[in-house]
């Protein structure tokens, strides 16, 4: 899956592309990019040539591209390489490093529940 071969610096465009209902222009993403990361039109472009090559994103027009795969299958992929598809080793080593705030586990009860509401 093209998901699994994704650097960082790909992964800043598509979170730029994932944020957009339309397709985005490399202008667009540079510019979203430009606060943070200070980007060239020529990186943008190449970052986004390479995920072109790997499947992630399409252009569907000459500059203008959307995402092929989701921000899901990105996340599925990294707990299966890193938690061995644990997303319950994920949240132990989460709450073993201290990351998650008294609101989060909070959260993350609710939601849990929710889920096995839905059972």
């Amino acid at each position: 899956m093209a998901s699994e071969k994704i650097t960082n610096a790909e992964l800043e465009i598509m979170r730029v592309v994932w944020k957009s209902d339309v397709p985005r222009s490399v202008a667009d993403i540079r510019i979203a990019l430009a606060e943070t990361l200070g980007w060239k039109a020529t990186t943008v472009k190449t970052l986004l040539y390479n995920l072109r090559d790997k499947g992630a994103v399409e252009e569907v027009k000459r500059g203008v591209y959307r995402a092929v795969i989701r921000e899901s299958d990105v996340t599925r992929d990294f707990i299966t390489r890193v938690f061995d598809g644990s997303a319950k080793k994920l949240v132990a080593s989460l709450i073993d490093d201290n990351e998650l705030s008294e609101d989060d586990i909070s959260e993350l009860r609710k939601m849990l529940a929710r889920g096995s509401d839905n059972d």
